[in-house]
């Protein structure tokens, strides 16, 4: 199985937990006499088990991955440093705020100018598609 693959399947295992924990929660406690659909120390085993799964292939993912962490946090970074660009504050000139029939006018001035933001914006985005076609690669072709 190659990282693509193991990445989807831990999401599928990831879930699997998840939905056998939410089973176990609703049936393990019911009105007495009430009919439990299923038995919670069932699906309690059945969780426990597919957490082991899932530690284990997290762990393989893990060493296969590491020739290639640098590009992973540095990806992550740039994404995060993206969201703060294009929420920069970049209004300059007059600008007009009305707020309970109350209009004031102030003078804004700017550092980074929007241009410079937009320009900061598509080239991290940029160099963050690059990464990301080369973890692609590196997930497609590296084998766990």
């Amino acid at each position: 199985m190659n990282i693509k693959q193991a990445l989807k399947e831990k999401n599928k295992l990831a879930k699997k937990i998840s939905d056998l924990m939410d089973r176990t929660n609703k049936y393990n406690s019911v009105d007495e006499g009430g009919v439990r659909s299923y038995d919670p120390k069932t699906s309690l085993f059945q969780a426990s088990e597919t957490l082991e799964e899932l530690v284990n292939l997290k762990t393989n993912i893990h060493r296969a991955n590491a020739e290639v962490y640098e590009k992973i946090f540095r990806t992550s970074e740039y994404k995060s440093f993206v969201k703060y660009l294009k929420v920069l504050n970049c209004n300059q000139g007059t600008i007009v705020t009305s707020r309970y029939a109350d209009t004031s006018t102030r003078q804004m001035t700017t550092v980074i100018t929007e241009v410079e933001r937009d320009e900061l914006v598509e080239k991290y985005e940029t160099m963050i598609d690059e990464l990301q076609s080369e973890l692609d690669h590196h997930n497609a072709i590296t084998h766990i």
